[in-house]
């Protein structure tokens, strides 16, 4: 190969297209793709904030379902009275023994066998604590409308009539309610977007 024919090869071409002129956008591009970003993340965050409430509602009846099915086993496998209360103040210890209301649950649960049915706590009387549950996210309201306990016998069915578990979450949306039904025979069912009982 001659010198000149391998110095043609590798030199830069003669002529360079435009492809790399500059442009710019101008103040009404920018303007409105600016309106458009800011609608569609606004947007977004509404759809994630809706959807985060709805999963924040679901878990936390799903919570307390796992409890009453815990309740309900253990009352049966230890053929004893046991006894899912609303926490109190104090740590291990129940908000109160009435039947009557419609107290808030959100702070928790507490598990335990009761041994003299009173529907107490008093571990110094032979009461067993068998588990704690945690507090519900701070947004979150549940109620029962039969007071401060949800008792089981040694058959698995309720101490009491049939009750019902109604829970809100903070944004108010009839997406975000929760209903959990216990008949007299212990078994729950939940529904969503729906509460029977006024708050």
């Amino acid at each position: 190969m001659r010198k000149d024919a391998f110095v043609r090869c590798w030199s830069a071409p003669e002529f360079l297209p435009l492809a790399f002129k500059q442009s710019g956008l101008t103040l009404v591009e920018l303007v409105v793709t600016l309106v458009l970003a800011i609608i569609l993340s606004t947007l977004g965050v509404q759809s994630f904030e809706h959807l985060f409430g709805q999963s924040l509602a679901d878990s936390s009846i799903y919570s307390l379902r796992t409890a009453l099915a815990l309740a309900r086993s253990e009352a049966v496998s230890r053929n004893a009275s046991v006894v899912l209360c609303r926490q109190g103040d104090l740590h291990q210890n129940c908000a109160g023994s009435s039947a009557r209301g419609r107290p808030d649950w959100s702070r928790g649960w507490l598990l335990f066998v009761d041994v003299d049915r009173d529907k107490i706590l008093d571990t110094s009387k032979g009461d067993q604590i068998l588990r704690e549950f945690p507090a519900l996210n701070t947004s979150v309201v549940l109620r029962w409308n039969r007071g401060d306990y949800v008792a089981y016998q040694e058959s698995g069915r309720l101490h009491s009539l049939n009750g019902t578990f109604c829970l809100r979450n903070g944004s108010g949306s009839t997406d975000h309610l929760r209903e959990l039904k216990i008949p007299y025979t212990g078994r729950v069912r939940i529904t969503s977007g729906e509460c029977s009982f006024t708050w």
